[in-house]
């Protein structure tokens, strides 16, 4: 089989995601340490996919992922300090959540995810800076690696 210029390029930008998934998590992971606190949620990994494998993509503009975060962590933390956190509470307040980034502009999918574990406890806002502190880590990293694909041409 002929290797093409198409081909050499899929695997130069499969090779620039992966290594920016790694820069991005492992910083967050790096800072969480020095911190001290847990800052890597299952939420990072679809938005490092979004970021890294998909950087053109709507949902990878800066402001629709910490747009996205900040109306889930906000609305999840809403309907676990005042309701019961059963299904239909759950369900409204993930509706309102989509319906909310739609209405801003600013749908990011794995915000989503980000929801749902505020609705379980499993995210407080003590823990809102550190969320922050890791997306911002991440569009840093994916910035930076847009920069170096305009300038290699992928």
């Amino acid at each position: 089989m002929r290797k093409t210029a198409n081909s050499s390029s899929h695997r130069l930008e499969s090779l620039i995601a992966g290594i920016g998934a790694f820069i991005g998590l492992s910083l967050i992971g790096l800072i969480a340490e020095r911190a001290e606190s847990m800052m890597i949620i299952a939420p990072f990994g679809a938005t490092a996919v979004l970021l890294f494998s998909a950087p053109n993509s709507p949902f990878s503009r800066p402001l629709n992922i910490l747009g996205g975060y900040f109306i889930s962590t906000l609305l999840g933390a809403t309907v676990l300090a005042y309701t019961q956190g059963g299904w239909l509470s759950i369900g409204l307040g993930l509706g309102l959540t989509i319906a909310l980034m739609q209405w801003g502009r600013v749908i990011h999918p794995p915000a989503g995810a980000n929801y749902l574990i505020v609705t379980q406890g499993h995210l407080t806002f003590a823990l809102g800076w550190p969320l922050f502190i890791g997306l911002i880590t991440l569009i840093i990293v994916g910035m930076g690696l847009s920069k170096i694909r305009e300038k290699i041409a992928v």
